[in-house]
């Protein structure tokens, strides 16, 4: 007999970050972003991956974004 473990939902919320680009580091040849992180022009949280995704088409759709300054991230944080 199999005993099946609904799975938990995962405790954490989701954030797009509006970040600027940086140069490549000529050091290292990348960017460190652990010593150096990218200066954050704007952060939003959301619940879910997919209101997270639909956020960040909109920034990139329209004016939030920069083109080839600024970037679009979605990143999870929890476990």
């Amino acid at each position: 007999m199999f005993w099946w473990r609904r799975r938990k939902a995962a405790a954490g919320k989701w954030i797009v970050v509006v970040s600027r680009v940086r140069p490549l580091d000529p050091n290292s040849g990348g960017r460190d972003e652990l010593r150096w992180p990218e200066p954050r022009d704007a952060e939003h949280a959301t619940d879910s991956r997919d209101a997270a995704d639909t956020l960040a088409g909109r920034l990139t759709a329209g004016d939030g974004v920069q083109r080839g300054h600024q970037r679009v991230k979605v990143l999870f944080t929890g476990h």
